[in-house]
């Protein structure tokens, strides 16, 4: 299946986990959806400021974070895990 036909498809979910930091806060996120959604949730955060790089699950996995843990679910099924240093 080309890569253009995957991108199309309203059912595809990516994955990935990312470390962002922003003036106030840092945290690693491990998110999945569509592409285009995707994207469009690292382009706002760039936006409003945070540096964001891609990570790897073995760095979400061992990453310092305090006891909380968020999950948000929006209207286009992305999920958000995010955890807070």
């Amino acid at each position: 299946m080309s890569e253009e036909k995957i991108m199309a498809d309203e059912n595809h979910v990516h994955h990935m986990f990312l470390h962002v930091e922003s003036s106030d806060a840092i945290c690693m996120l491990n998110i999945a959806g569509h592409p285009y959604r995707l994207r469009e949730l690292i382009y706002m955060m760039v936006e409003n400021g945070c540096r964001v790089m891609q990570t790897t699950a073995e760095a979400y996995q061992t990453f310092s974070f305090d006891k909380e843990t968020v999950e948000v679910y929006d209207y286009l099924t992305s999920i958000i895990k995010a955890k807070f240093v």
